[in-house]
């Protein structure tokens, strides 16, 4: 098999709404307009910004939407289509998800955060499959990290590093890119730890996560030879 690029969403925040705040008014409203239990709901600051207050780092949770969109983008891409990419979800309690080549998950944003519920209670899509097509693969980034050989992260604090040269190496050593999918904040003193090869991209500014995923693909379709 020749040269594939590997991503890894890093950080997701994808979680059930934690048990502590599901007896909150907005997390209760929520749940019935939707016909769900609280503990069937993934959180979501849209709809759950007052009661996330309490929780720890919320600044990094409830933002499904950032996960969204990246697949999106993952999933629909040249890259994608030709067999060429392995996408993998790291979530908030370390589990780490396969989405198979052919998934082609929704576009609306609530079908979404349904099936995004449902892959975290059952661990894989569609729950009752014998051959789902997004399903965990480890129940820790550490344990995947450790099976495919090491991570190269794009971090901000990190090695200054030309992109084609970070997906060059990325290609030829089949280590995946890891993108962090938190809105604000720094990656865990863990997942840094992880991390065999940190690297920052050079750009004067902050970019978006999947503006990132962006120009990982097109230098990747690039140096695969893939053209329009």
């Amino acid at each position: 098999m020749g040269p594939r690029l590997r991503v890894l969403l890093v950080e997701s925040p994808l979680e059930i709404v934690p048990a502590e705040i599901r007896g909150h008014p907005q997390v209760r409203r929520y749940a019935e307009r939707f016909g769900i239990d609280p503990g069937e709901a993934l959180l979501d600051k849209t709809y759950h910004y007052y009661a996330m207050a309490s929780l720890r780092e919320k600044w990094k949770r409830g933002r499904p939407d950032i996960v969204h969109f990246s697949l999106l983008l993952l999933q629909d891409s040249l890259l994608n289509q030709r067999g060429l990419l392995e996408t993998y979800i790291h979530v908030r309690d370390n589990r780490v998800y396969y989405v198979k080549p052919e998934t082609r998950l929704p576009k609306h944003y609530d079908r979404f955060k349904g099936l995004m519920a449902q892959l975290l209670l059952h661990d894989k899509l569609p729950p009752g499959s014998d051959d789902p097509l997004v399903y965990r693969v480890a129940g820790s980034l550490e344990e995947l990290v450790e099976r495919l050989g090491g991570l190269i992260l794009l971090w901000e604090k990190g090695e200054p590093r030309p992109l084609r040269s970070i997906v060059e190496e990325a290609l030829g050593s089949g280590l995946p890119i890891g993108v962090g999918m938190f809105p604000r904040g720094d990656f865990s003193k863990e997942v840094l730890r992880i991390a065999t090869r940190r690297y920052r991209l050079r750009v004067d500014s902050s970019l978006k996560a999947w503006s990132v995923l962006h120009y990982v693909l097109c230098e990747a379709e690039r140096q695969l030879g893939i053209r329009l």
